[in-house]
């Protein structure tokens, strides 16, 4: 191998290590972005809202409330999860989203069950209800954006 050959060696494996060395530096620095934007990523997401509806009385209402088979609105795209508890003695309830395919197993008393939804988003109203009891245990879910 001649002089010149060897220095060519000698070049390409000083850059092969520099090469090493940027990627290494590279990575390091985007990992430390990461690190540092994350936080900021995590607190702009929206949170998930929690509705309980109890049922009580054959009636459902929202917890701490006191209007019977309220109407729930939603924002567009909003994710939601419902609880269900039943505080009615010897009955069984459940709570079922019809339009959306949503339904929790009958509840008996002291039960409770949950599920989560994104709203639609297009403006949408939906019925919900207790399916052994719907003529007198149900009301309104209306996906519209807020006013302002």
């Amino acid at each position: 191998m001649g002089e010149e050959s060897r220095r060519d060696v000698g070049y390409r494996r000083a850059g092969g290590i520099r090469g090493a060395i940027a990627v290494v530096v590279v990575i390091a620095v985007a990992m430390l972005s990461l690190l540092v934007l994350f936080p900021f990523a995590v607190a702009t997401r929206t949170p998930v809202r929690e509705i309980t509806l109890v049922a009580r009385d054959m009636t459902f209402y929202v917890e701490g409330e006191t209007t019977p088979n309220p109407t729930i609105w939603l924002a567009p795209g909003e994710e939601v999860q419902f609880s269900l508890h039943n505080a009615d003695p010897g009955i069984a309830h459940n709570l079922a989203i019809m339009g959306w395919q949503l339904e929790t197993a009958r509840l008996e008393t002291g039960a409770s069950a949950t599920f989560r939804v994104r709203a639609p988003e297009d403006p949408t109203r939906q019925r919900y209800v207790c399916t052994p009891h719907r003529q007198m245990m149900g009301g309104l879910i209306v996906v519209a954006a807020p006013s302002r």
